[in-house]
């Protein structure tokens, strides 16, 4: 008996089947998510400054030294402010512009460090600065629905942001000091999860995934974004991996089945297997030889039993 008949009964182990697939499912859409996230958060922090401009210049008008103590039960204003005991203003609170509303904290210099504020379109926020007023750790939560903690590096660019969506995701993003994606980790409400690299043209090159089905996988892509080499272990104990080629067509599978078969296939550029080479879990081992028509045209193998198959031609 020929060893290709086996080929017939673990299909999945000789070409690239859905199973195989390691893409999370909806993560176009917090992909989306994420990068409106990072624009709204570019957005919010010019409004957050503008707010703590006006805030601060709100607490230097009218500035006096406090007279004494006083008690009061009830205060209404548009605006108050807090000094120290040289007089600076420290904190200031008032409302400004179409419906926002902040605190801000000011040092013993006058620098702005901290802002807290509601805006009008639901977004509320907390922003630390540096004593040179840029803006370093922002903590929001927006109106759509998600939440963010941003961090920033001295020059204000995005290095961080840790966030979570209404949709159930959740995303950590590092970005270089040019404000590219370089390493994203995300999850997402089905239980999928994954890990990618990017280049500095933010072009994926590594993806690293879970699948809620119990499948994971490695892909490494090239600088065009085609997937070359691929390692992938599924629920039902499948483990291979996959060699393309610049076309994205595969070309060597390597794996291994829990019933004990380990498989290496060779396909040429149309797709066509043309040599494959296993061991079963019995004892046997072959080789087999294919035209680029698909059919088997030359066999070797050994048995368990001892019994040596030499090289045919019509692959029986």
């Amino acid at each position: 008996m020929s060893l290709l008949c086996h080929r017939k009964s673990v299909p999945s182990l000789y070409r690239e089947d859905q199973q195989d697939r390691v893409t999370l499912s909806g993560m176009d859409n917090i992909e989306d998510q994420i990068r409106a996230l990072q624009t709204g958060v570019r957005r919010q922090r010019f409004a957050i400054v503008a707010l703590g401009t006006i805030l601060a210049g709100s607490a230097l008008i009218g500035a006096v030294r406090p007279a004494g103590d006083a008690t009061f039960d009830t205060i209404t204003c548009k605006a108050w402010k807090v000094v120290d005991t040289d007089g600076t203003e420290r904190i200031a609170a008032r409302t400004a512009g179409e419906g926002d509303a902040g605190v801000i904290w000011l040092d013993r210099k006058g620098n702005l460090r901290i802002v807290a504020a509601t805006m009008p379109t639901g977004d509320a926020g907390v922003t630390w600065f540096d004593k040179e007023e840029k803006g370093r750790i922002r903590v929001g939560a927006d109106g759509d629905g998600s939440a963010s903690v941003t961090w920033t590096d001295k020059a204000e660019k995005h290095r961080l942001v840790a966030a979570t969506f209404a949709s159930g995701g959740a995303c950590v993003t590092w970005l270089d000091p040019d404000e590219k994606t370089r390493l994203e980790a995300r999850t997402v409400s089905s239980g999928d999860a994954d890990v990618r690299w990017f280049d500095k043209d933010e072009k994926v090159r590594i993806s690293a995934s879970t699948l809620a089905n119990g499948n994971a996988g490695v892909g490494w892509l090239d600088k065009d974004g085609k997937e070359r080499i691929r390692t992938v272990t599924t629920a039902d104990g499948t483990a291979k991996v996959m060699w393309s080629d610049m076309d994205g067509k595969t070309r060597i599978t390597a794996g291994t089945l829990e019933g004990g078969l380990a498989a290496v296939t060779w396909w040429d550029k149309d797709g066509k297997e043309r040599i494959s080479a296993s061991t079963l879990a019995n004892g046997d081992a072959g080789v087999g030889w294919f035209d680029k028509d698909g059919k088997g045209r030359i066999t070797a193998g050994t048995f368990a039993s001892g019994t040596v198959t030499y090289p045919t031609k019509d692959g029986k």
